[in-house]
């Protein structure tokens, strides 16, 4: 299964390591198991922008190897491996595998910590499944 795969996951793989100091280039992602949905609606804005602020990801991934993370559309680009996000779809997002407390592949991120709770992870994971609106 995973041969099949493999260009995809190919193409994802140096999405999370755009800064000088990230060191993990990481190899063959396999799928994430993120399953997390909320009754409310999840805001980028309000919710999920001042997460990337709070955990540094700003200083990490401000376009070195293409990643922004500033807006929907910067995720949505991604970097030289594709999309960070997919809409509607957590589990393969490659910012929820590699912010899980034991990616499937390379280094958890943010690289170092602090790392991601899961409290703050199904924010965003939510967030995703919702849609990945620019709201």
């Amino acid at each position: 299964m995973l041969r099949r795969y493999a260009p995809v996951l190919v193409l994802t793989i140096g999405l999370m390591f755009p800064c000088a100091g990230c060191r993990d280039m990481g190899v063959n992602p396999p799928q994430a198991a993120v399953h997390s949905d909320t009754a409310s609606t999840v805001s980028f804005q309000n919710n999920v922008l001042p997460i990337f602020d709070k955990f540094g990801c700003y200083e990490c991934h401000g376009g070195t190897n293409g990643l922004v993370v500033h807006t929907v559309a910067d995720l949505l680009k991604g970097g030289v491996s594709g999309p960070a996000i997919v809409p509607g779809n957590a589990d393969m997002s490659l910012i929820m595998m590699k912010t899980s407390p034991a990616p499937p592949f390379g280094d958890r991120m943010p690289q170092g910590g602090p790392y991601w709770p899961d409290s703050i992870r199904a924010v965003v994971a939510a967030w995703i499944n919702q849609g990945a609106k620019d709201n």
